[in-house]
């Protein structure tokens, strides 16, 4: 919980303190007991006097060792320095003050005050006076708009200002501030000693005959002025409601320590137990009003005994509205629309126009793309005729091959032909292809014979189509493991899922 108080202390009050007795620690007990042993002169902390000069220590780097040593054994004083009054001056619950500075103000009852200037962690300065050990607070002052620290507080009574310093800068207010009251009674409750109330304004006294002409108390905060030294009473306010409906009375005080008084028709009190009336901290609140609660209401500022008027209102509750109000209102809110019609209409055929200017545009542009496409495609290379391309071998596996490779024009040792383009309805011709350019070696992992063969088969799409064409089937020693193989691979094939889109073209 963030909590603050300031206390006051006298300072001869300190100085008999530190005259002892000290405290010392006992090794026995583990803790601090009072010394009350003999001190030895000249006392630790005392400053050097005559009599100590005429005893030869001019300084402190004259003082012998059991001094020192009793510095070293004895660093605590027994008793504690209690504040005047024996308790705080002022205690601030959820504020955490950061500095203070200390004014001493005579005021017109020739009377000395100190006034306190104390700044926040958040920004802020509060201004208060010290009057019978208890303080009371003047004013409230935000002095920073972005919440920091307030760092440092100088008084100036030669520029009569209060400088403030935190991270983003230097900051000065005046001490006296007298010219934010405006009236006798915020002068006079306010209880500042700069302040006095002159008859006219509250200012800073500056002559001596102004001690005498002006107006200030100090002790109670309510004294001295007169009825018409006051300011002129606020002008009333108008509120017109329907029977049933709420109405909120505001009543704005200038002091955190008044308390606002509703009087009904000048002087008669508000009805504490009439269940439509209810007093807050911003105002009087009517809910469901009756016709009954017409009249004038007034709030008055209540402090120290004092009251004075901060609002009226005059409240008037009706059945229903006025039939003149009625027949006259529609009138200027038919007459004074009837422009819009034109200019939204006027907007709305430029909107259109655009719009289908913007389609025509698009409409235009989509054909002019699509004929470039579709010429640029007629551009495109179309290969037609025959499907004879080169010829791709694909080789067997068989050891027999390798002693065959030599004549190419051959085919009766089980070498497989593949013939790019799709596969002919009529039965393939006899008549042999030209002769493909001479295979390479195989390599040696594919020498071994039929065993290799189902490895390489998985390797090809399941997708493609591919034309066999085997001349001489009983010349191959291979050609019934060879078929075996094949259809065990193929029966396989028809289980497994194939892909949807096919090749662009088929073998």
């Amino acid at each position: 919980m963030k909590i603050s108080a300031v206390c006051r202390y006298r300072l001869p009050d300190i100085q008999k303190v530190f005259e002892g007795p000290y405290m010392v620690y006992q090794e026995s007990s583990k803790k601090w007991i009072k010394y009350n042993g003999n001190i030895p002169k000249p006392r630790p902390g005392s400053c050097i006097t005559n009599e100590f000069r005429s005893s030869g220590y001019n300084s402190s780097q004259d003082l012998p060792d059991n001094v020192l040593d009793f510095v070293k054994h004895h660093p605590l004083v027994s008793n504690v320095v209690k504040p005047m009054g024996d308790q705080q001056l002022l205690s601030k619950k959820n504020i955490v003050y950061t500095h203070i500075a200390v004014d001493r103000v005579t005021a017109l009852n020739k009377e000395q005050y100190d006034v306190l200037f104390l700044g926040t962690d958040n920004g802020w300065i509060h201004k208060a006076v010290v009057i019978n050990n208890k303080v009371h607070i003047i004013e409230e002052i935000q002095v920073f708009k972005t919440p920091q620290a307030v760092e440092n507080l100088v008084v100036s009574k030669k520029q009569d200002s209060l400088y403030i310093g935190a991270q983003s800068g230097v900051l000065q207010i005046p001490l006296s501030g007298c010219n934010r009251y405006t009236s006798c009674y915020d002068c006079v409750l306010a209880r500042n000693p700069y302040c006095g109330w002159d008859g006219s304004t509250c200012r800073k006294p500056r002559k001596p005959r102004d001690w005498v002409q002006m107006t200030q108390d100090m002790q109670n905060g309510n004294g001295g002025c007169l009825i018409d030294t006051d300011e002129a009473p606020p002008m009333k306010k108008m509120r017109t409601v329907l029977k049933g409906d709420d109405v909120l009375l505001q009543c704005d005080l200038r002091s955190n320590l008044a308390k606002p008084l509703w009087f009904v028709n000048v002087s008669e009190p508000l009805d504490s137990d009439d269940g439509h009336l209810r007093v807050g901290v911003d105002g009087l609140l009517i809910t469901d009003a009756l016709l009954e609660h017409s009249g004038e209401y007034s709030c008055y500022s209540e402090e120290s005994g004092l009251q004075a008027v901060v609002t009226s209102y005059n409240v008037t509750v009706l059945l229903e509205l006025p039939k003149g109000k009625i027949s006259s209102e529609p009138t200027p809110i038919v007459q004074l629309p009837t422009p819009a019609p034109q200019g939204s209409s006027k907007l709305e055929f430029v909107y259109i126009s655009i719009i289908t200017i913007l389609g025509g545009l698009c409409l235009v542009l989509t054909i002019v793309l699509v004929s470039i496409s579709c010429q640029q495609k007629r551009k495109g290379k179309y290969t037609t005729g025959g499907s004879r391309i080169n010829a791709v071998e694909l080789q067997t596996v068989s050891s027999n091959f390798k002693d065959k490779s030599e004549e190419m024009n051959n085919y009766s040792d089980g070498c497989l032909q593949i013939i790019p383009g799709e596969a002919p309805t009529s039965p393939p011709s006899k008549a042999n292809p030209p002769p493909p350019p001479p295979p390479p070696p195989l390599p040696s992992e594919f020498t071994n014979g039929i065993s290799t063969l189902p490895n390489m088969l998985r390797k090809m799409n399941g997708n493609s189509y591919m034309l066999l064409r085997q001349h001489d089937e009983a010349s191959s020693p291979l050609y019934n493991s060879f078929t075996e193989e094949l259809s065990k691979i193929l029966e396989k094939r028809k289980h497994t899922q194939l892909v949807e889109k096919l090749d662009e073209s088929s073998v």
